[in-house]
Order: structure tokens, then sequence, then C-alpha cells
């Protein structure tokens, strides 16, 4: 009977999901930006990954808190990162490592995420980021355009580079607050 219920409430918790997926794309968001701590932001969205990723993934996470401030909307970059660290993490089935680290570069501020799962073929790659296209089969395929928007409402651009086998690179990069 327990098995049950926790197998609804799991099922009930993804059409939440999907169900606000949806409209987070439908919908263009208003953006608030502030100065906003590249580390501090980082910390706060890997935090509730830690525990469940300890016996699998290994989380490698350097963001020096001295760089430059970033003037973005926390919540819709905080977005992103998600959707971006839920496909690393789709993309290691077994073992792997997770590393996120950023750095100033030419008045910017570069956020990579790395990791060392499957990978993407240059098809896929070409597609990454519209709407509805999805190697999984569970979800809605909106996260990394999601991302994307996100990122680019914020004044940021977002690339991905990967190849099968090998594992998949995000950078998110950022004008860093003048």
């Amino acid at each position: 009977m327990r098995d049950c219920i926790d197998s609804i409430l799991k099922q009930v918790r993804i059409l939440r999901q999907i169900s606000s997926d949806f409209s987070t794309y439908a919908i263009s968001p208003p953006v608030a930006r502030e100065p906003t701590s590249l580390a501090a932001l980082v910390a706060d969205v890997v935090e509730p990954y830690r525990v469940g990723l300890i016996e699998r993934i290994r989380l490698r996470v350097d963001v020096p808190p001295a760089l430059p401030a970033l003037t973005i909307d926390r919540t819709l970059i905080a977005r992103a990162l998600t959707n971006v660290i839920e496909n690393a993490l789709h993309a290691m089935p077994g073992e792997g490592m997770l590393t996120i680290d950023a750095y100033a570069d030419d008045g910017d501020v570069a956020l990579r995420l790395e990791d060392d799962g499957i990978g993407l073929d240059e098809a896929t790659l070409g597609r990454i980021f519209e709407p509805y296209f999805s190697t999984r089969t569970s979800g809605t395929g909106l996260g990394m355009a999601i991302a994307k928007r996100n990122v680019e409402l914020n004044g940021g651009t977002i690339r991905v580079t990967s190849a099968k086998g090998t594992g998949t690179t995000v950078t998110l990069r950022f004008p860093a607050a003048g």
C-alpha cells in the first residue's frame, strides 16, 4: 500500500513539474534585475542536490566569491541553472562527475557546468534549445529552451558543446556589473 501511495505522489510531482514547465514557457516572465553574487546563487541552487548525489555523482563547485557581481534576476537564473543541472544529471545514469566553475573573462563572468555523461551527437546538439525537443521519454523538452530564454532576458548568452561519449559543457556568460 505504501509503495502505491509513493508511486502516486511521485507521478503527481512529475505532472506538477510538466504543468509548471508549460506555464513558465508560455508566459514571458518579468525581469527584476538586482546585484547578485554568482557564488551565493550557485551555492543556493546546488545545495539541495548534495545529499541525494553523494552515492552516485561527484560534485565539484569552484565559483569564487571575489568574482564581480552580476545584475541579474536571481529567480530566472536559478531556474536556468536548475534546468542545466537536471539535464546533466540525466546524462549520467550511473556514476559521474559534475563540475561547476566560474571565472571573469573580458568584462564578462562565465559560469561553466561540465558533466562526464553520455554526451550529445551533432544532430541533437543542433536542436538543444528547440522547445519541446527532448532526448528523454519523460519531461516536456522545455528545460533548455527556458534556460536560454532566462539567460538572454538577463543580457547573457548560453552555449553548449558536446560529443557523444565525452560529456557536455554548458557555458553561461553575463556582463559583469559595472
